[in-house]
């Protein structure tokens, strides 16, 4: 995991979400659990960290806007030795990748970007996809107790 670019958000109150991108290649539902809208889970646990550091969901004139982009692929492939042979075999490593960026409305600015890459499992349930997707937002939100560097 990739931890974002530190922010102070000190200066930000209320934020409203943008569109979200959401890129699934899992045409055979090896990933995505039955009945788990993934994107409204991850949307859930980005408005619990926002309100933890002090920001509420606005309609009217948000200081900050909110956007994120899901990517996982269920057929990425990579080399991985083999135990037994020790040569480099092409393999099947599904992964995904998640980033979340938030953008000061008055300037348009990205104030703070964080993203997150790791393996993914096939036929996950759904306790623990939405484990991993928790922890994974936990930790991204971590840095926003520090001052930017943009």
């Amino acid at each position: 995991m990739e931890l974002g670019l530190n922010a102070d958000l000190s200066q930000y109150q209320s934020y409203a979400w943008l569109e979200t991108v959401t890129t699934l290649n899992d045409p055979s539902g090896q990933w995505q659990p039955s009945g788990l809208d993934i994107a409204g889970e991850i949307k859930f646990f980005i408005d619990r960290e926002l309100s933890d550091h002090g920001l509420y969901l606005s309609s009217s004139n948000p200081e900050l806007a909110v956007s994120f982009q899901l990517g996982a692929n269920m057929q990425a492939l990579k080399l991985k030795n083999d135990p037994d042979s020790k040569l480099a075999v092409l393999t099947n490593v599904p992964d995904a990748a998640l980033m979340v960026v938030l953008i000061d409305t008055a300037t348009n600015n990205i104030i703070w970007i964080s993203k997150a890459e790791a393996e993914i499992q096939q036929h996950d349930s759904k306790e623990i996809v939405l484990k991993r997707i928790d922890y994974t937002i936990t930790e991204m939100f971590k840095a926003l107790t520090r001052k930017s560097f943009f």
